[in-house]
């Protein structure tokens, strides 16, 4: 059988940004930071205004796989495992950081389905 869906070093990252909020913000904190941020160097206000922490977040990191033709496939995995980022690249709605994918034909992909099994394992119901 012929190759329909090849992945290879497949990855994708995202970048999170983490910012410090305060309850709220009274006119002596801003009157305070001002003050402060005059009297230090530039050197030093990058450092301390730093108030945005970024994070790199690898949702997939070096995937590979080959999915041939008549092949049924599921996606299994915990929360977080990134079963969704791996639909939505090969249903192209976001782009890989790294890698390459190729694809012959057309994908239809179910994304954020749930499912749930009864006492009775014939009893399967979906809910999307």
């Amino acid at each position: 059988m012929s190759v329909v869906i090849k992945s290879e070093h497949l990855s994708k990252k995202y970048i999170i940004s983490h910012q410090q909020q305060e309850k709220y913000v009274t006119l002596r904190d801003v009157v305070a930071r001002k003050a402060k941020s005059f009297f230090q160097s530039a050197r030093n206000k990058v450092k301390s205004d730093a108030s945005e922490k970024r994070e790199e977040f690898w949702a997939l990191k070096d995937i590979n796989f080959k999915i041939e033709q008549g092949d049924r496939v599921g996606i299994i995995g915990r929360n977080g495992a990134g079963k969704s980022t791996l639909l939505k690249v090969l249903s192209r709605i976001t782009e890989p950081t790294k890698g390459k994918i190729s694809i012959k034909g057309r994908i239809s992909s179910l994304l954020e389905v749930g499912l749930v099994f009864m006492r009775n394992l014939r009893d399967v119901k979906i809910f999307i």
